[in-house]
């Protein structure tokens, strides 16, 4: 975890999504709000050490009061990538009080199932050789294009992947990926205000409930349309301030 509070006001809180880490957000430094930030690493991801068991995507929502609570955070406001959008939603549902707004990027909304959901189930003995997967990963997580142009980013991933083992990345998966039903009762119990960024060619829904921009690239909004992500970032502000 790592925290800039250098500037004063409420903090935003960024959480990553799957095979990512912090280094996600380090183009949205404190600068961009002029707000205190925060920065996780999710568990089995970055900094933070292996779960060591099988485990399930409610306890996220567990692990970041856990943070606010150590950081002494009565109130912020989220900024999550996919997983990290996941675990906001069902924090905000559970104690909505703690949250201003939500900037829920590429957020998957239903369930794998069908051929997906068995795609998902034959991955996972691929995880024991971490670099392969990452490749194929960071190949359907990334638009077509914006792989090309820039290959460093699925270098990154096998790197990041590498220093995990196949048996806890297979738990990622299950945990992350295979477990959680849909999401469209969640949203709409979600009193508070959200914005929902889904990239052009992402592979997730966008629900009817919450406002919705859609922007250039695929599943990997922060990397792929950062300027449009920061934009998002402000009308997120911008709803906090309104509902304050």
């Amino acid at each position: 975890m790592a925290v800039n509070a250098r500037v004063e006001g409420t903090p935003i809180v960024f959480l990553h999504g799957v095979f990512f880490d912090k280094s996600l957000w380090e183009d949205f430094g404190s600068n961009l709000t002029n707000r205190p930030h925060v920065y996780v690493d999710m568990p089995a991801h970055g900094r933070s050490s292996d779960v060591g068991r099988d485990w399930h995507l409610d306890e996220c929502v567990d692990m970041l009061k856990q943070v606010l609570d150590a950081l002494n955070i009565k109130r912020c406001i989220v900024v999550g990538h996919s997983w990290g959008s996941m675990t906001a939603l069902r924090a905000a549902v559970r104690s909505p009080d703690r949250f201003e707004a939500l900037c829920l990027l590429n957020m998957p909304f239903k369930r794998v199932t069908g051929l997906s959901r068995f795609g998902f189930q034959l991955q996972k003995p691929l995880a024991r050789f971490q670099r392969f997967y990452a490749k194929q990963a960071a190949s359907s997580l990334y638009s077509k294009a914006f792989l090309k142009a820039n290959p460093e980013r699925s270098s990154q991933m096998q790197e990041r992947l590498a220093a995990r083992s196949g048996k806890e990345i297979a738990r990622v998966i299950d945990a992350v990926l295979l477990g959680p039903h849909d999401a469209d009762e969640l949203v709409a119990q979600l009193s508070v205000p959200a914005l929902y960024v889904v990239g052009e060619s992402d592979y997730v829904g966008i629900p009817q409930e919450v406002q919705s921009v859609t922007v250039p690239g695929g599943h990997i909004s922060p990397h792929e349309a950062p300027a449009e992500t920061r934009q998002a970032i402000k009308r997120v502000i911008e709803l906090a301030e309104k509902r304050a």
